[in-house]
């Protein structure tokens, strides 16, 4: 298991395939096998994906974990693995922490693609990640679990696995989530976002946003109002699936993915 030391935290972090870099930074709670149901639909590049600070196998030190944070263990890691040129596509927070990076405009970056996430949180998003930290302050994972679940799944998608909202699964999740002190931090970390806007209308990369039309956590008006900010911009919106479009449609957002990685304008 490689672990690179970054900033003073031990980040876990894997490399699989052969090609141009792409590199995966997950949502607040998740780790790198988020991504697998991806991998099969990604041959040709070569996919860094690694987990932040507090999440999965990497440390978690004393917090709060801002994006500003992520941001620069990105920074370091690109710097310890010899990375020099890379398309970079974040989800949800992670998508937080990749317009940060992008932000500053690094000469290595090409292409950036930015998943069901937001570039401000307002009073309705707000109250959402807010209901999320009094539960976990509350009833720990599992109750934090409960109230999450019905803003992260597409309709169709959870018609198709009722299972996911089973106390069996539940369970299951709770042992691969982070540590209820982490997730605290994390989410502690992720309400100090302010607007980014004003910053995005500096970013070079061409860009690709893509929503899913039944997200109920960041709607496709999120979306809409990141792509206005972003100087050259692709928005799409992936029909039939919530917030984690890579685990409910993988074959439908890599073929998104790619054909806007390997296109010639955004």
């Amino acid at each position: 298991m490689p672990k690179a030391r970054v900033n003073g935290v031990a980040l876990y972090y894997e490399v699989t395939g052969e090609g141009p870099v792409l590199v995966l930074l997950n949502g607040i709670f998740q780790r790198t096998e988020l991504w697998e149901p991806l991998l099969a639909h990604l041959e040709g590049y070569t996919v860094i994906r690694y987990d932040m600070r507090g999440q999965g196998r990497s440390e978690a030190p004393e917090g709060p974990y801002p994006p500003e944070a992520h941001a620069a263990d990105l920074d370091a890691l690109l710097a310890h693995l010899g990375v020099s040129r890379y398309h970079l596509l974040g989800l949800s927070n992670g998508g937080v922490v990749a317009q940060h990076h992008a932000a500053q405009n690094p000469p290595g970056l090409e292409r950036l693609v930015l998943a069901c996430t937001l570039a401000h949180l307002d009073a309705a998003a707000r109250a959402k990640v807010e209901s999320w930290r009094a539960a976990l302050l509350a009833g720990g994972t599992r109750l934090r679990m409960r109230v999450a679940l019905p803003w992260i799944y597409g309709r169709g998608f959870l018609a198709q696995n009722p299972g996911l909202i089973e106390e069996a699964a539940l369970e299951e999740a709770a042992r691969f989530s982070p540590t209820p002190a982490a997730q605290r931090r994390l989410l502690e970390g992720f309400l100090t976002l302010g607007d980014l806007r004003p910053k995005l209308r500096r970013v070079r990369a061409p860009a690709l946003v893509i929503a899913g039309a039944e997200d109920l956590l960041f709607p496709p008006a999120y979306a809409e109002e990141l792509a206005a900010a972003l100087p050259q911009a692709r928005l799409v919106v992936l029909r039939g699936v919530g917030h984690v479009a890579p685990l409910e449609d993988p074959e439908g957002f890599a073929r998104t993915v790619r054909a806007f990685l390997e296109g010639d304008d955004a």
